[in-house]
Parts: C-alpha cells; structure tokens; sequence
C-alpha cells in the first residue's frame, strides 16, 4: 500500500467515521488512516465495527491495530469476548487472523505484546502471504503502552538485510500535553534503531494534544499545537527521508470515569491551533458559538467540506445545524483531516465535487 504524508489515528467511534465520512474522496486519498478496533457501540460481531469503518472509508487501505484504550463492561457479547482475545498479551493471533482475511484492505500492525522475534516473523509472513503491508507500531504512551520490544533491533536488522521495504514505523506517544516533549526521544529512537532501513519506509511520528478540560476557555479562545513543528525537529534530527506527519484527528484516546455534561461550544481547526468558542459562566447556544468562530480572524468560509459549512449553518440558524456535541465533534474531525491532509495546500471548494449528506445524525 502507498502510505501517504497524513497518518490518522482514529478509533471506531460515531463522531471519527462521520467526520471521516463526509470527507470529499479527494481528501481521503490524501490520508491513511490508523484505525484502533473495538467493539462498534453494543453491537456484535466484532466485524461490524470494520463494516463501519469501512462504510466511512470505502475501497482504500489502511492499517489495522487493537484498541487497548477500550475497556469492556458488565455486559459481555461476542464482540467484547473477540476483543479481548485480541487485547490479550500475547494476543490469540489466529483471531487476529480470521478477522483481517476478510477484510483485504486493512493492512495488520504486528500484535507485539509478550511475544518473541519468532511470532512476530510469523506474522510478517503471514502479511506477505495475504498481500498486506505491515506495520511495526510501538505504543510508548505512558501508562499503557507496551513500548519497543527487545528484539526489534534484530528484527530491523534482518529487515534491512534483505532490503524490505513492504511495512511502515509508527512511534505511537498517545495524549501529551506538548507534542514537542516527545522530539528528542521520537528522533533518538528513530536513529538508534531504524538507522538502516531503507529510505522508503515511512517512519509516522503520531500524538495527540487535544485538550483535555474545557473550563478554562471562555469566549472565543485559541489552542495551539505542535504536531508540525515536532515533524519539523525530527526531520532536522534524523537523515530518514520519510519521516511522516500523524495526529488523532482532533481525538484523545478512550478514557473512562464519571464526567460532567460538557457545555455547549463550537472547536473550529485551524492548521496549527483549534479556535474554542464557549462561555465559561452560562450555556452558550451552538448557534451564538457558531457566530463566534464565524466571526473570529481564523474563519476560512471557502474550505468547500461538509464540516465548516455545518459551522456556518449553525451560526444561520438552519435546520440541518449542529445541536449536539456529538454532532459537533464530527464536524471538528472532518475540517481537522482535510486541512492536514491538504496541509499548506488547501484545494478550491471546486476542486471538490462530492455532495454530503446529513444521514447520519
């Protein structure tokens, strides 16, 4: 698979695939997405969190790993017992495997955790036998993720040996409050164990910044974030060629506790910062939030996507506006995903000629 220069980590939840979605095709020939599996909602099997996705993302390839943010309930299914086969450490790799060959497009990152340089050579074959790119994703995320195994520095070695040039890197930190903390340690190991694989293999460097905690913004606020200066230093850092730009499409990994009804408010993306328009003291109207972004210097009014004429809508007060925060947050993805996917280079709305609809809320 051709890996582009915008890798998306999303999981399968309602407000990523209608974000997703809605995206003009143009824009999601410019993106590979990551997609973190894990039961869609309640439903089962298993499969239908990847019949999901892929309604979302139709006929492209992508990679495929194991959501190990989900957490399973009181209420056990099918698809919540398959998961957690797969979440397991070492994973059941024959499931792994049942599910991915009936799905061609969904490439495998290898299920690492607790196992040898020997299980992960198999499952290298197995990719290869299947006609798949695999993905060597390290989750160094703290507090959760199960890091670089041992092994991998052999395991790069013989791949570089023989010249394979048929996976991807990903170097995954998950939620930091500044994505620039993670420079150094992304560029060392980026140096120190991938030194000598081929200048074609893209290495993603991928984190999240997304606040956390809204209270603090009152008004019309705007949130920064690095993402692009971190490629920059690792870039400057490293002499890999492609060293590949990933972020979670303006999305926090899955947490879970008792929170407060968030207050209505508007995110609009900018390429660098997220414009945050809500009240602090009083329940703004997404309508009044709408009028704010609309009104700030950083509106664009011309992106031709489904996600800011949504926006714009809302701030008119027609029908088909936002009025739910979920509905919001699709909204927030799909302007997020086009802009990075188009980074520097936003199309015409003309060059765009696909129709949205608003099935899905």
């Amino acid at each position: 698979m051709d890996v582009q220069e915008y890798v998306v980590t999303l999981g399968i939840r309602p407000a990523e695939l209608s974000g997703l979605k809605e995206l003009p095709a143009t824009t999601k020939d410019r993106l590979t997405p990551l997609v973190l599996l894990a039961p869609w909602l309640a439903t089962t099997p298993l499969s239908r969190a990847m019949d999901k996705f892929e309604e979302a993302y139709p006929s492209r390839p992508y990679f495929i790993d194991v959501d190990t943010y989900y957490r399973v309930n009181d209420k056990p299914n099918e698809a919540k017992e398959l998961w957690a086969r797969l979440a397991a450490k070492p994973a059941d790799l024959d499931a792994w495997w049942g599910i991915l060959s009936e799905y061609p497009n969904a490439n495998p990152c290898l299920l690492m955790a607790e196992r040898t340089i020997e299980s992960a050579k198999e499952q290298i074959v197995w990719a290869r036998e299947h006609d798949r790119t695999f993905c060597l994703r390290m989750n160094l995320a703290e507090g959760i993720g199960s890091g670089i195994p041992q092994w991998m520095p052999t395991l790069v070695a013989e791949l570089a040996e023989e010249g394979a040039n048929d996976y991807a890197v990903v170097f995954e930190f998950g939620w930091v409050p500044d994505p620039l903390l993670v420079a150094a340690l992304a560029s060392g190991y980026t140096n120190s164990f991938f030194g000598t694989i081929p200048p074609e293999v893209p290495i993603v460097i991928s984190c999240t910044s997304f606040p956390k905690d809204f209270t603090k913004f009152d008004g019309t606020d705007i949130c920064g974030f690095s993402n692009r200066d971190l490629l920059a230093q690792v870039q400057q850092a490293t002499n890999h060629p492609r060293i590949i730009y990933g972020d979670w499409g303006t999305t926090k990994p899955r947490s879970y506790g008792h929170a407060s009804q968030p207050k209505n408010r508007i995110d609009y993306p900018a390429d660098t910062s997220w414009i945050i328009a809500r009240d602090q003291a009083d329940d703004v109207s997404f309508q009044v939030a709408a009028q704010r972004v609309r009104d700030s210097g950083f509106w664009a009014g011309n992106l031709g996507i489904w996600g800011e004429q949504l926006i714009d809508g809302t701030a008119d007060g027609q029908a088909f506006a936002i009025d739910t925060m979920p509905k919001m947050y699709a909204a927030r993805i799909n302007i997020h995903l086009h802009r990075q996917a188009f980074f520097g280079q936003l199309p015409p709305p003309e060059a765009l000629d696909e129709e949205w609809s608003d099935d899905d809320f």
